[in-house]
């Protein structure tokens, strides 16, 4: 692995996973299964090749890329409603990518894995972090409420970050939904020109968040 900071990963890697996120979690916004589909790919490609290009080992890349997609089709699935959630649920984007259909549990089980190293990859521990503070949930669903605060805690511990009272990263896909519902209630015409302002804002709030992930995660 090349000698590069950590900052230089995170922003670049997850900014436009985070904004489909932000996007899948507004139920407003018309949505395509099949131009979904291609948007994910296209983000997952993004990470490979950034990833590539830094010089990360392959068993990093493919955790991180396994990481981003368990993200996006839990998204998916908890976007869509009937007939394109079930055309999802049965051919997910893990199958095209991975050939497989348990990432809800197989990513928890990575995640604590590479927790358990004696020295861990920090920007690959970070993503970990980044795709539970948006959402991904998976299998700790089904072990209790404090699982995921226990999980990101653990990530945080490894990582050297001391979070302050209150610190929610995952708050940057409501306030998307938020804004984006406020919106609305007006004009058509205002609606265009303050839904455009709307997507820069939520475009920035999600920078500013990973950016305040990487200073944490850097100091």
């Amino acid at each position: 692995m090349t000698s590069n900071s950590d900052a230089d990963l995170l922003p670049v890697a997850l900014r436009d996973t985070a904004l489909t996120v932000a996007d899948l979690a507004d139920k407003s916004i018309e949505k395509s299964a099949d131009d979904l589909k291609m948007t994910c790919k296209a983000q997952i490609a993004a990470l490979n090749a950034e990833l590539k290009a830094k010089g990360y080992a392959p068993d990093v890349i493919e955790d991180a890329r396994y990481a981003q997609c368990a993200l996006l089709d839990e998204a998916a699935l908890n976007s869509f409603d009937d007939e394109e959630r079930d055309d999802w649920e049965r051919r997910p984007l893990q199958l095209d990518e991975f050939g497989t259909n348990d990432a809800g549990e197989a990513l928890v089980r990575r995640i604590r894995e590479r927790l358990q190293e004696p020295t861990p990859v920090r920007p690959l521990l970070s993503i970990f972090g980044a795709v539970l503070d948006l959402g991904f949930t998976g299998q700790l669903a089904l072990e209790g409420g404090e699982a995921k605060v226990r999980l990101r805690q653990a990530i945080d511990a490894r990582l050297g970050i001391v979070r302050e009272s209150g610190d929610d990263d995952s708050s940057v896909v409501v306030k998307a939904t938020v804004t984006r519902a406020w919106t609305q209630r007006i004009s058509p015409l205002a609606g265009i020109a303050l839904g455009c302002m709307t997507v820069g804002l939520v475009w920035f709030g999600i920078s500013g968040w990973l950016d305040a992930s990487v200073a944490r995660m850097t100091h």
